[in-house]
């Protein structure tokens, strides 16, 4: 498709964009809602938007329009939401730790240093456990799970 029949179509969908702003928001945050669309959401969308139409006939244009044209608020809504939500940053999740990293690692290295004075690797753990006031069964994990705090390390 032609340069200025791409710029029609952007033109056309920002004012798409704008209606929808000033159906939704009462008339002082119309600001707030054209700055958060035009740096938002609607900034995805939009060039996901313009990348598909890009390699379509000049012939197609106008029923490009009129499928804007047509386009009801609550579709609108919904593909640039869908669109968008991709590019959001994905949580982490999972419960943080009841120790920190450092003191997690000091236990392990402490638990090979116990394990050499003591006869079962059981007591071992107990003794360093007492001595960071870590729950037994925790640092039991934390000791299988030592790998992983060997490769956030690095």
């Amino acid at each position: 498709m032609r340069r200025e029949l791409l710029q029609k179509l952007e033109e056309k969908y920002w004012e798409m964009m704008e209606l929808l702003g000033t159906h939704m928001l009462p008339e002082k945050d119309k600001k707030i809602w054209s700055r958060m669309i035009r740096k938002g959401p609607a900034r995805i969308a939009q060039a996901a938007f313009l990348t598909s139409v890009k390699h379509e006939p000049d012939d197609k244009f106008e029923a490009l329009m009129a499928k804007l044209d047509s386009m009801q608020s609550v579709e609108l809504i919904r593909t640039v939401l869908s669109t968008s939500l991709t590019q959001l940053p994905k949580k982490r999740g999972g419960r943080p730790p009841t120790f920190s990293l450092d003191i997690r690692r000091k236990a392990v290295q402490d638990i090979g240093i116990e394990y050499a004075r003591c006869d079962r690797l059981a007591d071992a753990i107990r003794v360093v456990a007492a001595r960071y006031g870590m729950p037994t069964e925790y640092l039991g994990k934390v000791w299988k799970n030592r790998k992983r705090l060997r490769q956030r390390q690095e």
